[in-house]
């Protein structure tokens, strides 16, 4: 893909065709993590927006998608924690901010999910102990899960640490 290069100010940008594409790419991208198209375009735009903070009312605008949609998702974002809600004294509306360090956060509740699988399939191994025909399935599966979460503790222990 070719990058279509814009001047704002006084740095260059992809285009808004361009960077509109990637949000949309991002969205779909989250859904299999639960997160609705809607909420991934919100946090698409939230990761280059400028200034990054932003109500919910300029969010429904700048994304074209309905208040009570923009509403909804905010809610779940902020309950993720990878959006943050602040309110100003003398400011009626809330706004909403990335909070790029949650990302982390998401990361390793996801990779707790895992560990979790693995407790699951060795009880359902127990359960099983008498019949290891039966057995065999869930076997492939759970020395799977085993070496896996074995090695996420020193994969999580290797991550980079945000930038500055």
């Amino acid at each position: 893909m070719t990058v279509e290069w814009i001047l704002i100010g006084e740095h260059m940008v992809a285009s808004y065709g361009q960077l509109n594409e990637w949000m949309e790419r991002l969205a779909a991208h989250l859904v299999p993590e639960g997160i609705p198209l809607i909420g991934g375009r919100i946090l698409g735009y939230l990761l280059v927006c400028e200034p990054e903070e932003r109500t919910a009312a300029e969010l429904s605008e700048e994304l074209e998608a309905s208040t009570g949609s923009v509403s909804t998702n905010l809610k779940l974002l902020v309950n993720t924690g990878l959006v943050a809600r602040t309110t100003r004294r003398g400011r009626q509306a809330a706004q909403y901010r990335l909070d790029a360090t949650a990302w982390a956060d998401l990361a390793r509740r996801r990779l707790e999910t895992i560990a979790a699988t693995r407790e699951l399939t060795a009880f359902g191994l127990r359960l099983l102990s008498g019949d290891p025909q039966r057995a065999h399935r869930l076997r492939t599966v759970d020395e799977f899960y085993g070496w896996f979460s074995g090695e996420l503790p020193e994969l999580w222990d290797r991550r980079p640490p945000p930038p500055r």
